[in-house]
């Protein structure tokens, strides 16, 4: 008698974290890798033709946030479950990918010992985040709008985060709005908005934050 097993898509730009997640989950009977990819449209490319049981992402993907590509994926396969596997501090980014429609979220630092056993909640229907992250969670719907607010870089909204991100990066304002397909009004009404909510009083000093967040990610 054949054991079913549940077919597992990875994705993350990192080659060996890639290899060492899959070859981690692999070691489980129960579970199969079907494909790995290392960017976006590897990974749309890869679920379209697998449709995978689930799904371990790493939200940092080269110069792209995931967040949007979780939406697109639960767009693509609607019965897909999501593990955020990421180095992102979880304050900052979990709740997010929840909302955003991931099922479970784990750092990277914590895989060896927590990935198989997240893998097995979020496909038997539940959500899987940290105990500390639970208690914050706790009694907050996360499909309504979270007006709360928050200090620092929690503060930032989604897209805030993005251009963060890419001015961390070295692109201009100009570049910015090319590649998020925004005005440049928009771009600079962004950067205006980061400097108010981190307390930054010049444009050299959001760049010294956007250059130390970045490295982080990447």
């Amino acid at each position: 008698m054949s054991t079913h097993k549940y077919q597992i898509l990875v994705v993350d730009d990192h080659p060996i974290v890639r290899q060492g997640v899959s070859r981690l989950i692999s070691e489980e009977e129960r579970f199969l890798v079907c494909g790995e990819a290392s960017t976006w449209g590897e990974a749309v490319d890869l679920a379209a033709n697998t449709r995978p049981d689930a799904l371990v992402l790493d939200i940092s993907l080269g110069k792209r946030m995931g967040l949007d590509l979780i939406r697109e994926m639960t767009a693509l396969v609607p019965e897909l479950r999501i593990l955020v596997l990421s180095m992102h501090d979880e304050l900052v980014y979990a709740e997010r990918s929840l909302r955003a429609g991931a099922h479970g979220y784990i750092m990277k630092s914590d895989a060896a010992q927590k990935i198989l056993e997240a893998l097995d909640h979020i496909l038997s229907g539940g959500v899987y985040v940290s105990p500390r992250l639970t208690g914050l969670l706790l009694g907050r719907p996360l499909h309504s709008p979270d007006c709360r607010p928050r200090p620092g870089i929690q503060s930032l909204t989604n897209r805030e985060l993005e251009v963060l991100s890419l001015i961390g990066q070295g692109l201009s304002s100009e570049a910015i709005a090319a590649r998020l397909s925004l005005s440049l009004k928009t771009v600079e009404a962004h950067r205006s908005n980061i400097r108010n909510k981190l307390g930054l009083e010049t444009g050299e000093r959001l760049l010294e934050v956007a250059i130390r967040y970045t490295r982080e990610l990447l």
